[in-house]
């Protein structure tokens, strides 16, 4: 390969090496099955001009089913991503020539390159992809060359916005107009030496290196501009709308019929997340080095919803065996195609002892943008979990009594989230989260987590995103007095804090230590989150996007409610074998035990007339026993 066929691509221009760039991508990357019905969702809807076939804004977001902010009820805030995502797929499409060919007209070769890009199908052609795929997202949304993206908004830069987004019916002919460069650079993050490795994978794989080297270099205004927070905020609101979206599942079946108060739901979650980029450090808008660590550290399945929605593009209604195109459809088939509300209520809780006070679909949807499925790999929606109520203040009370018969009978991950309000301000909820990959135990029982498992992560949802991640390291995790979650009925809960030794005559409270801590007092009434920049000897680190400038928070709360959610896999994919019982069936025979132990005790009779010295003997050996008394040190993740 090498030298005749660089030699032949030494004069192909940017176009001409894209266009080949597409042609490899949709013979490496696509079945023919798949390419066939690609072609055909592209070709039957495709506009023209000037001998091009191409999409246009409308034709784009009417095919994905991406709202245009029409819904009723919805009218204060609406999901308007329509323009937004025309706009990322006009930049993707220009792959790897963004910097010459982008904005691109969305040509078939062009939508090829998107989908195998937004998919993640590109591990098939390119190397080192999923490391550049975080650049090419932020350029797709980065405001080229607007110096003034952090100033407030106004009528001026509302309309300018509007133009620059919204044109139903584009000329097909090429901008090459790179826009002008910031005149200092807003990203200390920036390497000038540093290649652009997704682009120049792309090439090499036609050999055409050396075409690229000469005729591109890597974008800088990319790195020296911003993301505007109002772009942004219509982007993760659509991505929090279609969370649990599955490849080939109607879009409409979370978009369409949306109320008011489950758009301001949405409104709120997505305004959380921003704040977990500081855009108040970088007047307003969104900087490539905020963006790159916050996506990485904090939010890394945040594009997920991305992956199902551009898969449609390989399944045409046309070519299926009704042989019906969309046009030719009925408005009663229409009807019928059209998705309930229920349906989407709550994708992944199972029914139990109790409904959740806390969860919603939106606050799952969060959830599913960092919170890993078993797989590690895959988040909560993809990975087929569910979640299984186990303990509820609202249900069960405020009695860690209660809390040990549920919460110990659990033999799985599970999720604690609760809610409160701080220091009496109930204008504002905090809603602050950890998960446990292994089970809550004994102190005395040797269990230890495996190498594979998922670390536990300590979160916060509300008002600011962020998350504690687990520390990874093995002399932290083979701490017995370190546990990832720890409660005693003398002391409360506790998660990330060292706990002292055990004592018969006096109850230490556990001390905070680490990054990050949670503290819950017995009564389960209030809680304490502390925070610090710093310190890596803890259960958990400091947050990915947390700076030595960062001071030491602490949050007090009075609790609303206070959930535990059992980690399990789908009961209708699970399998059935006794080697394999769910933990649900594991947590129900361990209840029936525990009711017959409790009958048992009641016929356990210590004599009133015995003194104090031998009623102390005799309750300690039922302690011991584990028969009565309090639990003593059960721990999460790590012992």
């Amino acid at each position: 390969m090498g030298a005749g066929q660089s030699t032949d691509y030494s004069g192909a221009s940017p176009e001409e090496l894209s266009y080949m760039l597409a042609e490899r991508f949709a013979t490496k990357c696509f079945s023919p099955l798949e390419l066939t019905h690609f072609k055909d969702n592209f070709f039957s809807r495709a506009a023209e001009q000037g001998g091009i076939r191409y999409w246009n804004e409308k034709t784009l977001s009417d095919f994905l089913g991406v709202p245009d902010g029409s819904f009723s009820g919805a009218d204060e805030a609406p999901l308007d991503a329509g323009p937004v995502l025309f706009r990322m797929v006009s930049y993707l499409g220009a792959f790897p020539f963004q910097s010459t060919l982008a904005p691109s007209v969305l040509t078939f070769e062009a939508m090829v390159k998107v989908v195998v890009l937004l998919t993640e199908r590109y591990g098939k052609v390119l190397r080192r992809g999923r490391k550049d795929r975080i650049k090419l997202l932020f350029g797709s949304l980065a405001d080229v060359g607007r110096k003034d993206i952090g100033q407030p908004s106004n009528k001026d830069s509302e309309n300018k916005e509007s133009e620059s987004e919204e044109n139903p019916e584009p000329c097909p002919a090429k901008s090459h107009a790179p826009g002008f460069s910031v005149d200092e650079p807003a990203n200390d993050e920036y390497d000038e030496d540093e290649d652009d490795d997704l682009a120049l994978a792309a090439l090499e794989s036609l050999d055409a290196i050396e075409v690229f080297k000469h005729d591109h270099r890597v974008d800088r205004t990319v790195y020296e501009t911003r993301i505007s927070v109002d772009t942004f905020r219509r982007l993760l609101m659509l991505l929090l709308g279609i969370a649990p979206l599955k490849p080939l599942e109607p879009v409409k079946t979370y978009t369409s019929d949306l109320g008011s108060e489950r758009i301001d739901a949405i409104r709120k979650e997505a305004d959380s997340i921003i704040a977990a980029f500081r855009p108040e450090e970088s007047d307003g808008g969104i900087t490539y080095r905020a963006f790159a660590r916050t996506i990485s550290t904090s939010l890394p399945y945040l594009f997920d919803p991305l992956t199902a929605l551009f898969e449609h593009m390989l399944f045409s209604k046309n070519l299926n065996l009704s042989q019906r195109r969309p046009s030719e459809a009925t408005p009663e088939e229409e009807a019928n195609e059209k998705p309930e509300e229920a349906s989407v209520a709550k994708p992944i809780l199972l029914p139990g002892s109790f409904e959740s006070s806390i969860l919603n679909p939106t606050i799952l949807s969060h959830l599913s943008f960092f919170l890993p499925s078993k797989a590690q790999s895959t988040n909560l929606f993809k990975g087929g979990v569910r979640l299984h109520p186990v303990f509820s203040t609202a249900a069960h009370g405020s009695s860690l009594t209660s809390f040990s018969h549920n919460v110990l009978t659990w033999q799985s991950a599970n999720l604690l989230i609760l809610q409160g309000e701080p220091d009496g301000n109930s204008e504002e909820t905090v809603t602050i989260g950890a998960y446990l990959p292994q089970p809550w135990r004994s102190s005395s029982s040797n269990g230890s987590s495996s190498s594979s498992d998922p670390l536990p992560c300590l979160f916060q949802l509300s008002p600011k995103h962020q998350v504690l991640p687990g520390n990874p390291s093995p002399s932290v995790q083979k701490q017995a007095n370190l546990p990832a979650a720890w409660f005693s009925t003398h002391t409360g809960i506790a998660i990330g804090c060292q706990i002292p030794p055990a004592s018969r005559s006096h109850h230490t409270p556990p001390t905070p230590h680490g990054a990050a801590s949670l503290t819950i007092d017995v009564n389960l009434e209030s809680a304490e989150l502390r925070v610090e920049p710093v310190g890596h000897d803890g259960v958990f680190l400091p947050s990915g996007n947390s700076s030595m400038e960062d001071t030491s928070v602490k949050t007090r709360l009075d609790l609303y409610s206070l959930e535990i959610w059992g980690i399990v896999p789908d009961p209708e994919l699970a399998a059935s074998s006794e080697a394999n019982a769910s933990a649900v069936e594991v947590q129900r025979a361990k209840w029936e035990f525990e009711a017959r132990e409790a009958e048992r005790r009641r016929n356990v009779n210590i004599k009133t007339g015995a003194g104090d010295s031998a009623k102390e003997s005799a309750r300690w050996l039922l302690e011991t026993a584990g028969v009565i008394g309090d639990h003593g040190q059960y721990s999460g993740g790590s012992t």
